[in-house]
């Protein structure tokens, strides 16, 4: 299926193509660049399917169980994505104003009291370091680490991002016990926008 023949079934649906980037957690620019391709890739297809919660390309193959929720720690870990099969899945829910995206456990309290132990955060990939609200929570994966912080720009340059915790806490000497650390942007491998929440208890 044409870049064309994809831009002209969301028309006719009414789906607007801003709301729908944004929801993909891309820009417009980024998203109008896949219908100037010869051919609009499938998992590009399936995604937008996802996201908006039904099937216009006519991909009825593809399962809707909602939201994955995947066994990996948000605070530490491999850098692997989250997309594939690589991620052991917990469970799904089926949220609509969370669809395209997945679930992650939060763990450790470095973000509290914004995300509790326990909580589910739900996020959206992010293709690129130029989409970046700073300001705003993310997944940021390396690889060595799966990271929850708040984003800054990072006094050390453009090439770098400042990572925050949201927890102010204080070690008996005085330090935070959580301090804010600048990474270079080129190691980062996955980035996903954090969208939503759902609470729940540590157990």
């Amino acid at each position: 299926m044409t870049g064309e023949e994809v831009r002209e079934i969301l028309k006719k649906n009414g789906i607007g193509l801003v709301e729908l980037a944004d929801n993909l957690g891309i820009t417009n620019q980024a998203l109008n660049s896949r219908f100037y391709a010869k051919v609009f890739k499938p998992e590009y297809l399936a995604q937008i399917n996802e996201v908006l919660g039904k099937d216009l390309f006519g991909l009825s193959d593809i399962p809707d169980k909602g939201q994955k929720i995947l066994d990996i720690r948000v605070c530490a870990g491999q850098g692997i994505g989250l997309h594939g099969d690589e991620n052991k899945v917990l469970e799904f829910v089926n949220i609509p104003a969370f669809r395209g995206s997945y679930g992650l456990v939060v763990y450790g309290e470095s973000m509290y009291d914004k995300y509790k132990s326990g909580d589910v955060v739900f996020v959206r990939p992010v293709t690129s370091s130029r989409d970046i609200d700073f300001g705003r929570c993310y997944v940021v994966i390396t690889p060595s680490d799966r990271l929850l912080k708040s984003i800054y720009q990072s006094k050390l340059g453009d090439e770098y991002l400042k990572l925050c915790s949201y927890n102010a806490k204080l070690n008996p000497s005085g330090e935070r016990e959580y301090p804010d650390r600048d990474i270079p942007k080129s190691d980062i491998l996955y980035l996903y926008k954090v969208i939503g929440r759902l609470e729940r208890e540590q157990i």
